[in-house]
């Protein structure tokens, strides 16, 4: 092999050496760039309501807000808390009516019947965007409680909402991806929260445990 066949080949060698090198690079530097860039000190917030003692279902609807996601946040917290000061335990549940992920918008088929509206063939039901949230994205949205039953005479109960986006997810390219889109996302919208949902939360009073009526002292 003659001096300059060899030379053509180190210099490609050479070449393909440094585009590696700064494929590698730039993709460190923007996970890099995205977690400082958009930090965003995000705390655990609270709700709390208290269910008085009555027997008719009681409603409540909850808007969460997620001000900034990028590889790395800080797990996000938010918490429904119930209390029950009725004499019977109570039964909490939840709907998740609609979801915007970023540009992505979501309605359920409880968010329509809430709304009024016929579902869409093409809407999820709550629980099915729920697992949704969990499963398609590289940070996982989920609502987790203890039990759903709160004790009577000051039983509580507390829903916890969590977003949790890892350094490293598993998945290089999806996080380099929903990195982009939430850095484009928050350049284009700077006011606007990157995640916002609407949960319906319902206490329903366990009516086979309801008190039996005081025995007429004349009988």
């Amino acid at each position: 092999m003659d001096s300059k066949r060899k030379s053509s080949i180190l210099k490609y060698s050479r070449l393909i050496f440094i585009i590696l090198l700064l494929v590698s690079n730039t993709f460190a530097w923007f996970i890099y760039a995205t977690k400082i860039d958009n930090q965003v000190s995000v705390h655990v917030k609270a709700w709390d309501v208290v269910f008085e003692a009555g027997d008719t279902a009681i409603e409540n609807t909850v808007n969460i807000s997620v001000e900034s996601v990028y590889p790395g946040m800080e797990d996000y917290e938010y918490e429904i808390k119930a209390y029950n000061r009725s004499e019977v335990s109570a039964t909490m549940t939840y709907q998740l009516l609609e979801a915007r992920i970023l540009n992505d918008s979501y309605i359920t088929v409880e968010g329509r019947a809430v709304r009024g509206e016929t579902p869409l063939a093409t809407d999820l039901t709550s629980q099915q965007l729920m697992s949704r949230l969990t499963n398609n994205y590289p940070f996982s949205i989920t609502i987790s409680t203890s039990s759903s039953t709160i004790d009577s005479e000051d039983g509580e109960e507390t829903y916890t909402l969590s977003v949790v986006w890892p350094y490293e997810s598993g998945n290089d390219a999806l996080d380099t991806q929903w990195g982009i889109n939430a850095a484009s996302y928050k350049a284009a919208h700077p006011t606007e929260s990157s995640i916002a949902l609407k949960l319906k939360v319902t206490i329903t009073q366990n009516i086979d445990e309801s008190p039996s009526q005081d025995p007429d002292p004349g009988s």
